[in-house]
């Protein structure tokens, strides 16, 4: 069925490609012929959106088998930490206990401990261990404090619950990559599940380190190694224990040091995660509160379970913000859009600022004079041939503003606090360029964050996924830092514009020039962040396409050399993915024949 879908496809790009290009615009413009590409599309993305399918699962036996062997070290240290393995009976089947301490007993045993956390009776406990005390040390306690950890001289504390397994290569995975990093606090590994056949399952394959990911949605959990001199020097005087893990991450993170990630699957979980309970849920929201301080003006609850919304405070004096926006005619596009922003903006400091880029149709001409005299509205023309990134760069050189807004003419604002939200990011002394979620007409996801990488360039995180969909490991529903966002709705500081140059209009007239103006923010030290609560339509992009004939195909072919050659980003690992996800398809599967990157 695949290989008869893979020639039709052919089949018909071939005759796309000789069809004239009046008749492939006219056809594109067709509202029935729109629907009906929408309506495939998303039968095609149907497989997607169920994030732990049966054909997804098939690809992880695959990668199990192919890929993994060929990441574990090869090198030996000098020195293997001493790693404190807390299990924690009141979570998870407290009758698979032996199956987690076993599986400790397969790994570097003389520099493991295991802990047993357990206000049960000892004794019934300490039977069922009994055959396993010869192979791994096991203390029994109801409480394990830093303190303790580092009298008796371990490295690091991880946490289990029953039923858990860890991999027997985790102790020197862990050695190598402390001797590399040795300031690290905090490290964290990549995890999966085990079901009912003791079958690996449901992979989760995190990003880098990703502070906004982090405070969001704890992205790692419980899968990871807490460094006990940080824990002891930070004071931290919480138990150690399942429920206190959030709290444990945010003291090795108010540390200052380093928090690194182990790319391989140490931790096979037993169960499939439950929501947070309401009192579990409210201590996390103290503690990120207590963590964050004076930054923030209060912690939400997301209506996906998980997850926070943290809402950062905003000065007295809010900045002007400047919203540019570029077009050429197109005036039912553009009065949506400002009616739109107008309606429903919360946000009260910012003008508009209309860039006309030699429109000719005379109703466009009319009503763009009717707005410029709209005292929150200019419009200032640009009297030369297309380039998106001139256009924009001169509309920052004429703006009032200390934030600039960019944002294409064919968006439609969802929610009024859209620029509130974003602003309240931009303006973060360590955020560069912001981004918003934005949706086709059809209310499925046209931008959730840009991966380097997709189709030897970049591509769009979770397109085509259902506008409520919680996405791979709730990054739908989550804050996070990306390498890159669409300008089809960019908000930045204006110091920050200018400190990089703007948009590049000698070498992207086009095409991924927002892509390279976010690696220039990155690059100047900068986290670039996403965020799914400024949510607007992108209209146009469903139906607009790709024209790849004669100067336009040229002048797109050397935009995508120029990336390759700059950016190097068909070799580009982006840290706000993962190198074992495919880059064929944004929907966060693994990746399937591809090279281990």
């Amino acid at each position: 069925m695949r290989l008869i879908w893979r020639t039709l496809l052919k089949l018909a790009k071939a005759v796309l490609a000789i069809t004239p290009i009046s008749l492939r615009n006219t056809l594109k413009g067709s509202p029935m012929l729109v629907r009906h590409y929408r309506k495939k599309l998303n039968q095609h993305y149907h497989e997607s959106f169920k994030l732990h399918s049966k054909y997804k699962e098939q690809l992880y036996q695959a990668w199990i088998k192919q890929r993994e062997p060929q990441l574990w070290s090869k090198k030996s240290v000098s020195r293997k930490i001493m790693l404190a393995v807390a299990i924690d009976t009141s979570v998870g089947d407290a009758r698979k206990i032996q199956r987690t301490v076993a599986s400790l007993a397969r790994g570097q045993t003389e520099c493991i401990k295991c802990f047993i956390l357990t206000n049960a009776e000892v004794a019934s406990v300490q039977q069922e261990l009994s055959e396993l005390n010869a192979l791994v040390a096991i203390e029994y306690l109801t409480s394990l404090s830093a303190e303790k950890l580092e009298l008796e001289g371990f490295d690091f504390v991880t946490l289990l619950a029953c039923g858990d397994e860890l991999s027997e290569r985790c102790v020197l995975e862990l050695s190598v990559k402390s001797a590399v990093e040795p300031a690290a606090s905090l490290i964290y590994a990549d995890a999966d599940r085990l079901n009912g056949d003791k079958q690996r399952c449901m992979p989760s394959f995190f990003p880098e380190w990703n502070p906004d990911f982090f405070l969001s949605a704890n992205y790692f959990k419980q899968n990871c190694f807490w460094n006990v001199s940080t824990l002891k020097r930070e004071e931290h005087k919480t138990s150690i224990n399942w429920h206190n893990a959030f709290a444990l991450s945010l003291a090795c993170v108010a540390s200052g040091q380093s928090i690194k990630h182990i790319a391989k699957v140490l931790f096979h979980r037993n169960a499939i995660e439950d929501p947070l309970n309401a009192s579990q849920y409210n201590a996390e929201i103290e503690w990120l509160r207590e963590f964050l301080g004076e930054q923030i003006s209060k912690v939400e609850r997301n209506e996906f379970a998980n997850t926070f919304r943290v809402c950062w405070s905003l000065p007295q004096q809010l900045p002007k913000v400047s919203i540019i926006i570029p077009t050429r005619n197109a005036k039912s596009l553009v009065q949506t859009c400002i009616e739109s922003i107008l309606e429903k903006t919360d946000y009260p400091n910012f003008e508009i600022l209309l860039v006309d880029n030699q429109s000719d149709e005379p109703q466009s001409l009319t009503y763009f004079a009717e707005l410029n005299e709209h005292p929150l509205i200019r419009v200032i023309q640009y009297q030369y041939p297309f380039n998106y990134s001139a256009i924009n760069n001169y509309a920052v050189n004429h703006c009032d503003g200390e934030v600039i807004a960019l944002v294409n003419n064919d968006i439609e604002v969802i929610n009024d606090d859209w620029l509130t939200e974003m602003v309240s990011h931009a303006l973060r002394p360590n955020i560069g360029a912001v981004g918003a979620k934005l949706f086709y007409s059809d209310g499925m996801i046209q931008h959730a964050g840009v991966i380097i990488g997709f189709g030897g360039v970049a591509g769009h995180a979770h397109k085509n996924f259902p506008m409520k969909h919680a996405g791979y490991l709730d990054r739908l529903q989550s804050v996070q830092n990306f390498s890159a966002v669409t300008a089809a709705c960019l908000v930045v500081k204006r110091t920050i514009y200018e400190q990089v140059g703007g948009l590049n209009e000698d070498d992207l007239t086009v095409a991924f020039n927002d892509v390279d103006f976010c690696l220039k923010v990155q690059k100047a030290g900068y986290w670039n962040l996403w965020t799914p609560y400024a949510q607007l339509y992108h209209h146009e992009s469903v139906s607009r396409g790709t024209d790849q004939t004669g100067e336009k195909r040229k002048r797109f072919m050397a935009e995508i050399d120029y990336m390759k050659s700059t950016w190097k980003t068909d070799r580009f690992n982006d840290p706000a993915y993962s190198p074992h996800l495919t880059l064929k398809r944004e929907d966060f599967s693994v990746a399937e024949s591809e090279p281990v990157r």
